[in-house]
């Protein structure tokens, strides 16, 4: 599902080549570089995507750039992941049942980070990946997300948990009854 002006993902900031991608244009990246069923990588996602990597070697990241960050099209959410990281391990899924994912699904790109230093930083309704030379904006991080009071569940010490993201699932039947809004589900 393509914007208002016409375009599903844009990369910027820190590149040798600002860029912006539409349907056609990610799925025609290379087929390595396709994922055709990432639940195969990332157990309760549903779709087909592209390895980060692909988009950002069309972008080329400046000399220094060490961070990608993933903005929600709505504006509220935000990522800020090792440029490592994403290059490793980062997908894009922006295919589900053979056509482009629905806002109300988490499109128009969500990002999934298998197997992830933050398990948390799956953001939905990605529509654009800022480079940066050291980390960039960030709304996964919430002082009270292990205030069951607030949160609606807590989790065990050491946990690092943040918000904006999704939890490898994609079962929209499965998610926290809230009382506010932290842009993902369980």
């Amino acid at each position: 599902m393509a914007t208002e002006e016409g375009f599903v993902l844009k990369v910027d900031g820190a590149v040798e080549n600002a860029k912006k991608w539409n349907y056609e244009a990610l799925a025609g990246l290379p087929q390595g570089d396709q994922i055709e069923d990432v639940s195969t990588l990332v157990a309760g996602m549903v779709g087909s995507g592209v390895r980060v990597k692909a988009i950002l070697n069309e972008a080329k990241p400046i000399s220094g750039s060490d961070y990608a960050t993933f903005h929600s099209l709505d504006g509220k959410f935000a990522a800020s992941v090792s440029l490592s990281e994403v290059l490793e391990n980062g997908i894009l899924i922006y295919k589900r049942d053979g056509g482009p994912i629905p806002v109300s699904k988490g499109g128009p790109v969500r990002l999934a980070i298998p197997c992830g230093e933050n398990e948390c930083a799956n953001v939905k309704g990605v529509n654009r990946i800022e480079m940066t030379v050291g980390k960039g904006k960030d709304t996964t991080w919430d002082p009270d997300h292990d205030n069951p009071e607030i949160h609606g569940h807590a989790h065990g010490p050491g946990h690092s948990h943040d918000h904006g993201h999704d939890h490898n699932h994609d079962n929209d039947n499965h998610e926290h009854g809230h009382d506010h809004d932290h842009g993902h589900t369980h």
